[in-house]
Order: structure tokens, then C-alpha cells, then sequence
């Protein structure tokens, strides 16, 4: 049977996820709360929101990035258990390369550059193996200092990091992991371990994990209204539908394509917020943002410069070329009222 007390709650864009992490930390003041994610921006609005509904962050609640999480609370205190040195370690590399074919038995190399630092394809696997090495003391050590662990945006966690969630899901501590497999747009590291359980995979990863956690699903968006939500589910066509609960009616609702040349009469009447896969998709001299970034956002309406394969995908309506079908997903379901996409003439649907 599945652990009672670990859950993971697969919920779909605007399904108020991270209001459930705010509203169960809050509530418990007795509890010893940990609430972990991997993006700054992320850890920023949950930080944010938490202060707006209790004034202040509580002092049972501690707020920490993933990998703080992993360097300070996890790999650091018992690193003697495989360098055998105490205060070895010395932050954190986050954008360097460790050597290739470096083996992994040689700790230092493999793991660390020059500086001590750690570098964050590793930080992960070498917190498992110190967890490892010192007889399970890590985890035990987490265990004495918290009741309770939100995990938020479980998706962004592949590789190692799987691995040391699987091992929280064994300490005692109340997990609550959640996500949605269909905004996979951010990686904590580029590990091939546990590679197929990437994106929608992460869905078979639970499965082996039926025994340690109970998962639930939320398909509803308080965000997005029904012609959103239908299109972008039609992405995924295996997970479940989402149900919206915007009933709102403005006159311009739901899915549109505008020719570039009626852009600026666009913007104009309705104030979309501009989208954007990367700094190298044109957007006509408009300031925009990275779909990516937007994750996590509610905004009235966007405008979307697609790329190429999202532009096939609107003539196809075909999903499986799609090599990021989660940036898609992420970038429509920002949107409460209305979404529309630059495409040539063509193939525009929208009359201003």
C-alpha cells in the first residue's frame, strides 16, 4: 500500500497548486515546514504570496532552491562519510563541465571543479552517495529537522535528483511533491540517469513508486476558459481533461492566429502580453518574454510568436513532431481570456 502520508498532486496549469503549498504550510503552525523548488523565480513568487497571506514568513517554514537544499542540508554535513574532510565543499557550479570521461569513483574530479564547488550534474548523485556512505545519516539528520516537505514543480527534478526524492519518500518525513509533467520546460541538471522518466515520463517513474506515495490529479484551471483548456490538452492527449472554472465572457475568448500585419492593431485594442520560445524568435521590435519565465504567470490575454514547429503544429494539429510540446503548453495556458498566434497571412484566422 501506498506510504498515507506522502502525496504527489499532478495539477494542471491554473489549478492553484502553489495556493495549496501556501495554505497547507501556513495552517499547520506547529508543523516543521520545508517548501523547495528548483527556480529562483519560482522560490521568489512563493515567497511573495506566503508573505501577502501571513505577513511574514513563518518561523516554522523554511523557504530554500533545490539545490541549497541539496548542498547545505544534504551533501555538506556529512561529506567526511566520502572525502574523509569535514568542510571540503565549497558551493555550488552551476554552468561549468566537469572533465568527460572522468571516472566516477574519483570523488574530486568527478564531482568538483578546482574550487571545491560542486558541480550541478553531480549535486544529486554525490547527496545520494553521501546519504549512502554515512549509513542513511543525511536523510535521518532531515528528518529530525522537518515534519513535512513540499517539493514544487516535481517536474523540473530528472536525473539523480528522482533518486533522492525516492529516498525522502522512505524517511518519515510527510512528502508532498507538486507538478505538472506537461510544463517540463526547466531541468535541474543534463544527467542521462533516469532519462526516460523526463516530461511525461515522470508519470511511469511514479508508478514504480506506488508503494512509497499516493498521487492525485487536479484538472481544473481557475485560469484558463474552456476553449484554453481544450486546446491546450489536445497536446497531451493521454492525460486527463481539464475542466475550467472561468466562466468570464469578454468577447474575445479563446484561440486565435493574426497576420503580422495586424499586429500592432492588435496590440493595441487588446494589450496581450507577448510570449516568446527564446531571445532568437523576432517579435517585430516588441518587448517580450521567455515562454519559460512565464511559468508560474496569469495574464488576461498573450500574444505568441511561435516557432517553426509550433507553426506546424497549428496546420497539422499533429502533437507528436512537437519537440517541446511542454513550452507550448506552458505558453498558452498562461492566458485567462484569449490566445493568439503570429502567423502569415495565410493562415490567420483572425479579422480585426
Amino acid at each position: 500500500m501506498p506510504s498515507p502520508s506522502n502525496r504527489v498532486i499532478l495539477a494542471a496549469a491554473g489549478s492553484r497548486k502553489t495556493q495549496l503549498i501556501i495554505d497547507g504550510a501556513a495552517e499547520q503552525p506547529d508543523r516543521r515546514t520545508l517548501i523547495t523548488t528548483y527556480t529562483t523565480e519560482n522560490l521568489a513568487q512563493i515567497t511573495r504570496r506566503l508573505q501577502e497571506q501571513t505577513g511574514i514568513v513563518p518561523g516554522n517554514i523554511t523557504l530554500l532552491g533545490w539545490f541549497s537544499f541539496l548542498v547545505n542540508q544534504a551533501a555538506r554535513p556529512y561529506q567526511a562519510a566520502l572525502l574523509d574532510q569535514p568542510d571540503f565543499i565549497h558551493s555550488l557550479n552551476f554552468t561549468g563541465q566537469r572533465p568527460r570521461y572522468t571516472p566516477r569513483d574519483q570523488l574530486r574530479k568527478f564531482y568538483f571543479d578546482r574550487g571545491a564547488n560542486l558541480y550541478r550534474d553531480g549535486v544529486a548523485d554525490f547527496a545520494c552517495r553521501v546519504d549512502e556512505a554515512s549509513g542513511g545519516a543525511a536523510v535521518r539528520r532531515l528528518a529530525a529537522m522537518y515534519d513535512r516537505i513540499y517539493v514544487d514543480e516535481l517536474q523540473d527534478l530528472v536525473g539523480y535528483d528522482l533518486d533522492f526524492l525516492d529516498r525522502l519518500f522512505r524517511s518519515g518525513i510527510e512528502i508532498i511533491a507538486v507538478g505538472d509533467p506537461r510544463q517540463h520546460t526547466f531541468a535541474t541538471n543534463n544527467s542521462p540517469r533516469n532519462k526516460k522518466y523526463r516530461g511525461a515520463g515522470l508519470l511511469n517513474w511514479l508508478q514504480t513508486r506506488n508503494d512509497r506515495c499516493t498521487v492525485e490529479t487536479r484538472a481544473e484551471s481557475w485560469r484558463c476558459n474552456q476553449q484554453i483548456c481544450d486546446w491546450a490538452d489536445a497536446l497531451y492527449p493521454t492525460m486527463p481533461p481539464t475542466k475550467s472554472r472561468n466562466d468570464e465572457r469578454t468577447g474575445h475568448d479563446g484561440i486565435f492566429a493574426i497576420a503580422h500585419t495586424d499586429v500592432p492593431a492588435y496590440i493595441a485594442k487588446y494589450g496581450p502580453t507577448v510570449l516568446r520560445n527564446s531571445r532568437a524568435v523576432p517579435t517585430m521590435g516588441l518587448p517580450a518574454l521567455n515562454i519559460g519565465l512565464s511559468k508560474g504567470s496569469t495574464y488576461d490575454r498573450v500574444l505568441i510568436f511561435p516557432t517553426k514547429p509550433m507553426l506546424a503544429y497549428l496546420r497539422t494539429a499533429d502533437p507528436n513532431p512537437l519537440k517541446a510540446p511542454d513550452r507550448l503548453y506552458v505558453a498558452v495556458t498562461r492566458a485567462r481570456h484569449s490566445v493568439a498566434f503570429v502567423v502569415d497571412q495565410r493562415d490567420a484566422t483572425f479579422v480585426p
